[in-house]
């Protein structure tokens, strides 16, 4: 998986940034994040759809303590400390009918009303503003990133959606500064999805 969305503030400043961001993102990858769900669209294509379902995506994370982007490592690798409870509302929106731009180029714009619905152990407290970036590919993968007052960012992957279970896996991390991903701030677990919840489930 090759993913979509990087700051282009740090990629106008140092390409290392780049390189540490993807290098997170297909480790997750590796450890099977968006790979369950493409595998089963190739075994049998559907038609595609024209537009995406609202959902409420609520996750419960593990905090991981040996997370290495630059090790071949499964998941079952990755021992945990803390787990954490995280939502987010991902509005209905038409399906994307072209690819999502390049790292390099400008960031298309967000749907307003893509946020973080729950956090209350604050793991997105230092990115309070709204998501800069989001690449909505559902049912393969969402990502999704935002910048901190501090100039870092924080990248979430959402991915392997089971419509049989109505779950779905998530990734969640945090670059320190423009050339280093925190390795001791990444997170990652398992999601209930529910699809166009009523409308008093989507606020905080």
């Amino acid at each position: 998986m090759e993913p979509a969305i990087i700051m282009s503030h740090a990629l106008h400043i140092r390409l290392a940034s780049t390189r540490r961001w993807r290098l997170a993102l297909a480790a997750a990858a590796a450890l099977g994040l968006g790979t369950a769900c493409a595998s089963a669209a190739a075994a049998s294509p559907a038609r595609p759809q024209t537009r995406l379902p609202a959902r409420l995506v609520t996750c419960q994370l593990g905090h991981a303590t040996n997370f290495n982007p630059e090790k071949q490592q499964t998941h079952a690798d990755i021992t945990f400390d803390t787990h954490h409870r995280l939502s987010l509302y991902l509005p209905a929106i038409g399906a994307r009918t072209a690819p999502p731009p390049d790292a390099t180029e400008a960031a298309e714009p967000v749907d307003s009303r893509t946020r973080v619905t729950e956090d209350p152990d604050g793991l997105t407290a230092d990115a309070p503003g709204p998501f800069d970036r989001v690449v909505d590919l559902w049912p393969e993968r969402v990502e999704l990133a935002k910048t901190t007052p501090t100039g870092a960012f924080k990248t979430l992957l959402v991915s392997d959606y089971d419509p049989a279970r109505g779950t779905a896996r998530i990734f969640l991390g945090t670059a320190g500064d423009i050339t280093s991903y925190d390795l001791k701030r990444i997170y990652m677990g398992e999601c209930t999805v529910a699809l166009n919840p009523p409308r008093g489930t989507r606020r905080r």
